[in-house]
């Protein structure tokens, strides 16, 4: 018998301790009842909501949390409500709505955008939207403003301490309290989604109500006071953008489309939509959607090179005939054109063969690609001379072309060049020394 009544006091004592260490939340009070508006009301009436279902899991990082919301939206009126919630303790408190504002918005869809472009940068202390911001837009109450400012100020200081539990409990209240005034702020509180179809801003999708609050769905999608909320999530690799970037969230049967830009030297390679190719598409819209989906898009090099055209001349001595014959002991030009975009290092070779193997390197003059100088030539010719003992027969010359693509060495990670080359035949029939011909060639 001893021994069960220590194993009963055992259980007592953790039972007490457990107690102390938790907050008994008790419903709205009387005191929440005269003091709070009725959507201050709202909103801690979703945070003793939260509490009792943390109390039914066990969840006590849950109900702490939830009181913190609740004591939140007290404190934001003067008051706290003690470690149950039906106090009435004054609490001096200075106002955290400073008056700041970052929108410049005159309607709900404009409003929106900025909530978009503020999620996709993640610069929320500059110009995310505040309770300043939020009054504007909804015609919230100065009393309701303020306990705006407060849910998010308690959100921000947990989301940086990493104390999740609370962040999402200050959130699920200021919701409530957004939701009173028929609209919700969206998953980080920035947006106005109006509960009415014929608002400019966002409409609530048929049924619209959440069986799961605070919870997740079989649809991936996350509720918030009355709506449902999905995040498409968009990517893009090196060589180009996709706007917006990041996670974008969206209220149910909601749309979106997302642009895909190339950057210079670049093309769209390929872009998948949940992993799947939609082809090289330069946007995507997203409709009516009722999960979260990803997007991604994947660049390539646009870079090229090709030989417009290559000719042989004779610099004007009339010693190349038609059809590209000559005699051995002549020499010949070239004019190479070259069609290049987004390379660099741009090279011009010429191969040949007459009674020897030879390479010669081209040089740009005035945009076109001619021999060198020739050293033996008095005249100064940019010509390659062919030996008075070439036997007569076709010959080939083939110009190559060579350039590095920064774009495709930059996805790489190492030196890519792109080639082409072009091919003239010249005929070999008979020597210089056969001609009457004192001019230089």
């Amino acid at each position: 018998m001893k021994k069960r009544r220590n194993i009963l006091s055992v259980c007592l004592a953790m039972l007490l301790v457990f107690s102390m260490a938790t907050p008994a939340m008790a419903v709205v009070s009387s005191k929440d009842q005269s003091s709070l508006s009725k959507a201050q009301q709202s909103a801690v009436q979703k945070a003793t909501n939260d509490f009792n279902n943390a109390k039914s899991r066990g969840d006590t990082a849950g109900m702490a949390a939830a009181h913190a919301a609740a004591e939140a939206v007290r404190n934001s009126s003067g008051y706290s409500g003690g470690s149950d919630g039906s106090g009435s303790t004054s609490k001096s408190s200075s106002s955290k709505v400073d008056g700041t504002t970052h929108s410049s918005a005159s309607n709900a869809s404009d409003y929106n955008k900025e909530a978009d472009n503020t999620a996709s940068s993640g610069n929320y202390s500059s110009t995310g939207h505040t309770a300043k911001d939020q009054q504007n837009m909804a015609g919230l109450s100065n009393a309701d403003t303020e306990t705006i400012a407060w849910l998010e100020d308690l959100y921000s200081a947990s989301s940086k301490s990493g104390d999740t539990a609370t962040a999402k409990a200050a959130h699920s209240a200021a919701e409530a309290l957004r939701n009173a005034y028929g609209y919700s702020g969206g998953a980080d509180g920035g947006y106005y989604y109006k509960d009415n179809s014929s608002n400019p801003g966002k409409s609530t999708p048929s049924g619209g109500g959440n069986s799961n609050p605070g919870g997740g769905r079989d649809d991936g999608g996350t509720p918030a006071g009355n709506y449902t909320f999905y995040n498409i999530t968009a990517s893009a690799g090196a060589g180009g953008s996709i706007s917006p970037s990041g996670t974008t969230t969206l209220v149910k049967g909601d749309s979106k489309t997302f642009s895909i830009t190339p950057s210079s030297g670049y093309k769209i390679s390929g872009v998948k939509v949940d992993g799947a190719s939609v082809g090289a598409v330069s946007s995507y819209t997203f409709s009516n959607i009722t999960s979260g989906h990803t997007i991604s898009a994947e660049f390539a090099s646009n870079a090229s090179v090709s030989v417009g055209g290559a000719a042989l001349g004779d610099g004007g001595s009339g010693t190349l005939k038609s059809g590209n014959a000559t005699k051995s002991g002549y020499g010949v030009t070239a004019n190479v054109s070259v069609a290049a975009s987004y390379v660099s290092d741009v090279t011009v070779t010429a191969s040949y063969s007459f009674t020897s193997a030879k390479t010669v390197s081209l040089e740009n003059t005035g945009g076109a690609w001619q021999f060198p100088v020739n050293g033996t030539s008095v005249t100064g010719a940019r010509k390659i001379y062919i030996p008075v003992e070439t036997p007569d027969d076709t010959y080939t010359i083939t110009f190559h072309i060579k350039a590095l693509d920064p774009q495709a060495t930059a996805l790489t990670g190492s030196n890519v060049y792109l080639t082409a080359t072009k091919s003239v035949t010249l005929t070999i029939k008979g020597s210089m020394y056969e001609d009457d011909f004192t001019g230089n060639s």
